[in-house]
């Protein structure tokens, strides 16, 4: 069996419970949301989490579990709340990996704008210069085996992609395995603690809100053909989404 694992969980659908659960720093940025539209964050971030989680049970040979009820031993796909797998990533793994692999990634997709002007020239250089990525292992685009001391790799996608980039070194790749399939999607939304972190005013949130509506109706390219129901459901949410009234 391979377990999805979320990283952090939030009780979106109360909003009060929330507010109260995110750090002081997302705090401040769910009331300049709050104050700038007329659906609230809560309810955002419930209904995108509400989406990832549809796309989460419809994994083919995956179970969703809690930390502490995965076995040591078992491959975990980690992931946030709000990102996608493909329905076959964990068969399509199951079937290529060998017994002596312990983990195995493939390339990052997202659906995304670009946060700043650093991040829009790394955006360029990836996609028209074929420059690699800033992090090899990305939120949810790589797959280990669960170990006692070995947590971290799976909460954070930075010490992972160091990890894993120490290891594909060694001969053999160090257990690891690399494949070239699009088995999942990053979805940076409006509401992702990334983006939230460039507004400081209601101006420059409402500047990202129709290049974020535009965002969804791209065409998503033959391979994250799977991925295009969900596009089409956070298209949706963001038709609903308009600044507040007052």
């Amino acid at each position: 069996m391979i377990y999805i694992w979320i990283r952090a969980t939030v009780p979106w659908s109360d909003p009060e419970a929330a507010r109260a659960a995110v750090r002081p720093e997302l705090r401040r940025r769910l009331d300049l949301w709050n104050s700038t539209f007329d659906l609230s964050f809560q309810e955002f971030r419930r209904r995108v989490a509400a989406l990832a989680d549809l796309n989460h049970a419809r994994v083919e040979g995956a179970a969703r579990a809690d930390w502490d009820e995965i076995p040591d031993g078992a491959l975990v796909l980690p992931v946030d709340d709000d990102d996608w797998f493909a329905p076959q990533v964990a068969t399509f793994i199951a079937e290529r990996l060998d017994d002596d692999a312990i983990g195995c990634l493939w390339p990052n997709s997202w659906v995304q704008l670009p946060l700043n002007p650093a991040h829009r020239a790394r955006m360029f250089g990836h996609r028209r210069l074929g420059l690699p990525p800033k992090f090899l292992c990305g939120t949810n685009n790589y797959a280990l085996a669960k170990r006692a001391d070995n947590k971290q790799l799976f909460k954070n996608h930075g010490k992972a992609s160091r990890w894993f980039k120490a290891r594909l070194k060694q001969p053999g790749g160090g257990g690891l395995r690399r494949f070239d399939a699009r088995l999942s999607v990053a979805n940076r939304t409006l509401g992702s603690t990334t983006v939230l972190r460039e507004a400081r005013r209601p101006a420059q949130l409402l500047r990202r809100l129709a290049p974020h509506k535009r965002l969804y109706r791209r065409e998503l390219p033959a391979e994250l053909a799977w991925a295009r129901p969900y596009v089409a459901r956070m298209a949706e949410l963001m038709d609903e989404l308009e600044p507040a009234r007052g």
